[in-house]
């Protein structure tokens, strides 16, 4: 080595673009040496810096962490990996987390159907808050009801969710018409049905169960992407249902 290199001929002798010897150098990661005209030169030191900097980048620590670690005369190293070892396992069940997500995500995307792209959205983060759910549940059904819920095959339970997806876009879509209809009743009566099967319960004992504040907890209509108009229109059209339903001794 010769000892003196420019920003370019550091550049590709470290394999970092000029772009980030400049932003590294701004930053005070890894300051370059001026020469009298006040150019950017590296010397043989740099590369030792800039070996540390590549190697506690590959383990997952921050610029700001790296920063501050190359300003400390001495590290406590095992403490500062174990650190980064947490760090990095929470990241990588994050990520495990998010393909999880996304492959089932992709079962439910059906290239057939018309999905609203909101309700799509609103079943998938049920997936994401799946414990929470599971706690709600907890608080009004036996846990042993909650395991069988919850331990349901997950093409069985795929395939409910394409049909929740696909009713829920139906009514949705016909907001605003007469909430007795035949056509409009059969989709509640089809939403209650699934409801029923999930719970392993009548609709109206389990309603009846529940107290006015564990019904605003987790009211489904209120994490489902609807306007006010809709969510009053599908209320009304449940509320005949159940009416109409314990009417018929149903």
């Amino acid at each position: 080595m010769k000892g003196h290199y420019s920003t370019g001929e550091f550049a590709k002798l470290t394999g970092v673009s000029v772009r980030t010897l400049q932003y590294y150098d701004d930053i005070g990661l890894l300051k370059a040496s001026r020469s009298d005209g006040d150019r950017r030169y590296y010397d043989d030191s740099h590369f030792i810096t800039m070996q540390k900097i590549v190697t506690l980048k590959f383990l997952g620590f921050t610029l700001v962490q790296i920063k501050e670690l190359l300003a400390q005369d001495s590290w406590n190293l095992k403490e500062s990996l174990e650190i980064q070892k947490i760090l990095m396992e929470d990241k990588l069940l994050q990520i495990q987390n998010v393909l999880k997500t996304l492959d089932h995500a992709i079962q439910l995307a059906d290239e057939k159907e018309r999905i609203d792209a909101g309700i799509f959205i609103s079943i998938i983060q049920g997936v994401q808050y799946e414990d929470k759910h599971r706690e709600w549940l907890n608080d009004v059904l036996p846990v042993e009801k909650v395991e069988d819920i919850f331990s349901i095959p997950k093409r069985q339970q795929q395939e409910m969710e394409k049909k929740f997806m696909l009713m829920l876009t139906e009514l949705k879509n016909k907001t605003g018409t007469d909430p007795k209809a035949e056509e409009i009743q059969q989709l509640v009566k089809s939403l209650m049905e699934m409801f029923e099967d999930i719970v392993g319960e009548d609709i109206h004992s389990f309603y009846e169960n529940l107290d006015e504040e564990q019904l605003e907890e987790e009211d489904p209509l209120f994490s489902l992407p609807f306007e006010t108009n809709e969510v009053e229109w599908i209320r009304e059209a449940i509320q005949i249902f159940l009416e109409t339903d314990r009417g018929k001794g149903g």
